[in-house]
Parts: structure tokens; sequence; C-alpha cells
């Protein structure tokens, strides 16, 4: 599996201009084995604002993160739960304190969003980085069995977002950016690391036989396996797959164990970047049109049923952020949700567009 190893030089002592210096070489490997990352809470010192960049923060935004960092070790929380709330304010506001006022919306307020509504504190609290964040925190810490469920469900049961799985697509950054901030703690941190994936298939969506949805969430059909006019080339033509529209980054997740055998440029006939992965018997699933950054796996790569491998994207001939999902049996492509249903697994949403 690919690991994400950050050679840091972290110079807590020394501040230049009133700004924390920070050396971080990343490599191109992902450290997904940290999605389940728990252990004790972690402390930021912080003078200033990082002068550093970590997974495209930087500035406030990290001096924001350090505020949340620190806000949840004084309430004694984990490292887990400390990372959870960075990546609930990635999602919310990308880790800036916004304030669009009433025009947008009583929720758009801080780090959080958090409402207008009496049970996220005055205007002032909701838009000071320690105290939204504290009252998100205590908010998480009545969820007993927090740490059993998926980083993107608890967010969405602290903030109620319209899409569960809306947060999941920021855990990895979030897993960097405390690593980076942390520093000193980052062997203890990786020491604590649960295993992969941090996928919310994780929680059990996987069946018997093994096989598991590729995406979840807000997700629609907008055209399914067949024969049909396509969209661009107006040229009546086998679709090979199922298309499930999301917005872009929605994660991808791998259907069933298995070996990466592309993770690049799409090839067999399909456009744009792509994933396929060999699960053995002749069976190959392909996950197409995510952007090149939103590969997460590499060639030769074991990959577990649940695990994310993938962001949704537009890339090669598409008209939009979607996951066109295929199934091939011996190379031949086959309806990847009638394969599906007879392993017990069902693809999200609420109808099938046939094909023209």
């Amino acid at each position: 599996m690919r690991r994400l190893v950050i050679a840091l030089v972290l110079v807590l002592a020394s501040v230049v201009g009133g700004a924390l210096t920070l050396v971080l070489l990343i490599d191109a490997e992902d450290r997904l084995d940290t999605c389940n990352v728990d252990g004790p809470g972690v402390r930021v010192a912080l003078a200033g604002e990082p002068d550093a960049e970590v997974n495209g923060y930087s500035g406030v935004q990290l001096a924001n993160a350090a505020a949340i960092i620190n806000a949840g070790a004084d309430l004694g929380l984990s490292v887990r739960d400390q990372t959870i709330g960075v990546m609930t304010a990635m999602g919310e506001s990308g880790l800036e304190v916004l304030d669009h006022g009433d025009e947008a919306g009583p929720d758009s307020r801080g780090l959080f969003q958090q409402r207008d509504n009496g049970a996220w504190g005055t205007l002032e609290q909701r838009m000071d980085p320690t105290a939204s964040a504290t009252m998100f925190f205590r908010r998480l810490a009545t969820l007993t069995d927090r740490t059993t469920q998926p980083p993107t469900i608890v967010a969405h049961r602290v903030q109620g977002n319209a899409d569960p799985y809306h947060y999941e697509k920021y855990w990895r950054d979030a897993v960097t950016v405390v690593d980076a901030l942390a520093g000193e703690n980052l062997d203890a941190i990786a020491a604590a690391a649960g295993p992969s994936p941090c996928s919310a298939l994780s929680a059990g969506a996987v069946t018997a036989e093994g096989w598991t949805s590729p995406i979840l969430g807000n997700v629609r059909y907008t055209s399914a396996f067949g024969y049909r006019v396509h969209p661009i080339s107006g040229v009546r033509t086998l679709h090979a797959g199922a298309d499930l529209a999301a917005v872009d980054g929605h994660p991808i997740y791998a259907a069933a164990d298995g070996v990466v055998v592309i993770a690049g440029p799409s090839s067999g006939g399909n456009s744009g970047y792509m994933v396929a992965v060999d699960h053995g018997g002749g069976v190959q699933t392909r996950y197409v049109h995510p952007w090149p950054n939103g590969i997460l796996v590499r060639v030769g790569d074991t990959v577990t049923a649940g695990q994310q491998i993938a962001r949704v994207g537009s890339s090669g001939n598409s008209t939009g952020p979607h996951l066109h999902f295929e199934v091939r049996v011996n190379g031949t492509p086959v309806d990847p949700i009638a394969f599906l249903a007879a392993r017990g697994v069902a693809l999200p949403g609420t109808r099938v567009v046939s094909p023209a």
C-alpha cells in the first residue's frame, strides 16, 4: 500500500520574523494507513502563521488548524478527534474564518459554518477559531461510539451535512496537516494509526462475497450499460459501464480486493484517466474520469474492498464530474449493475437512465 512519508524539519524554538519555520519534504507516497489514526491528543506550539505550505494549506489556514488541534487538546480529546475537527473545517470553510453574512444563509459563519440558532454561541464565538472549535468538539465528545465510526460520519453527526460523505475527501489532507503541525509527535501518530481504509465503507458494507459499492452518498445514475448515442461524439456505440454523477472530488472505492493494474491515462476504449483493479479469476473493475491528482494508488498496489482509491473527476470525454464504473470478465465488459446485484450490492441512486 502507498504511504505518505513526511521528512519534517520542524524548529519549534526557532521563529523567523514571527513565523514558525517548517521545511516539508513530502514524497509521492500516500499515507492511507492513517485513516483510523488514534492515540493521545497532540498540541501545537506556534508563534504567528507558519511559513510553509502543506497540501495547499498555508499561513492563516495552518494557524487555524493549529487552533483547532489545541482546542481538542484542551478538552483531552484524541488525535483522531482532533484530525476530524481539522477535516471538518476543511470541508466547511477551507480552514478560513468566513463571514458571508445573512445573505448567504444563517450558517455561513466561522471555521465550522455554525448556525445562529442558539446552539453554537454568539457571533463573536463562532468567528473565533478556538471558541468555534471548542463548541464543535464539545458536541463531538457526546458521540460515545465515534471511535468505531468513519471520520466523515462522525463529522456529519455533529454538523448535519446534507451529504454524510462530504468530508471524506478532506481526511487525507487533514492527517497530513496534523502530522506536519504536530511535528515532534509524528512517530507517535504513525504508531497509533489504525488499518486502512479511511473509507466510510469500513463500517461494514462489504458483502460476504467480498464486494461493495464503488461510490456512496449523493450520487445519481446518468447512463447505464448498453448501446447509446455518445453525448460528445454523437455516434451510437457500446457504453461499457455505468455512469454515476457526483460532485468533483467525491470518494471512489475499490469494489473488491485486488491489485491495481492501471493508475493513470486510460486505455482499452476509455478516455481521460482511470484506475483498474484486477480481482483474479478474469474479473477486472475500472474507475474512469478522475483527474490525475485524484488517483490515490499506484500500479502494483494491493487494495481492499471499500478502500478509497480515487476521487471523482471529469477527465477525458466527459460532460461533467462522474464515475464511469466498469466490470470486465475475461476482457469483455458486462453490465456492472447486474454483476454487483448478483453479489448482493446495490449501487446508489434513484433511477437508471436507459441507453439511447
